[in-house]
């Protein structure tokens, strides 16, 4: 298992920028649940991916780290950014692994602008959007 980099010693919390990825988590929230309400799953999964990945580096931006440190660190991989709000002490939802381990990887290549056509099991992206939903009651 990959190893996580040490959280920066000193660090100047950033909380304008936090409120910001958490409006971004929330535009995309409404976006996904607007796609899923007229069958675009890719688009809504898309989104939730967006919204995953914002609300946990909220979170981080708030406690631990800088943008700087989280383009270093994270980037855009979903995985980490969870393991690392984790260890920053986030309880995450029980099903969020399992979400990103479906997403991540098509998230990471592109592949929902790539992919468009890709189809995804029914009723997956409400799901991923209520797993969406716990994240960010627990972010807020």
């Amino acid at each position: 298992m990959l190893r996580l980099a040490s959280f920066p010693d000193t660090v100047v919390l950033d909380v304008a920028l936090s409120e910001t990825f958490l409006r971004t988590a929330t535009g995309s929230m409404e976006g996904a649940n607007w796609a899923v309400e007229n069958g675009a799953d890719n688009v809504a999964l898309h989104q939730s991916a967006i919204a995953i990945e914002s609300l946990l580096k909220s979170y981080l931006l708030r406690t631990v780290t800088d943008d700087n440190w989280n383009r270093t660190h994270i980037r855009h991989d979903l995985d980490k950014a969870a393991r690392y709000a984790a260890k920053a002490g986030l309880t995450l939802p029980p099903d969020l692994q399992c979400v990103i381990s479906l997403l991540h990887p098509h998230f990471q290549r592109g592949g929902f602008q790539r992919d468009v056509a890709r189809r995804w099991p029914g009723g997956f992206a409400a799901d991923v959007g209520e797993v969406v939903t716990a994240l960010a009651k627990l972010v807020a």
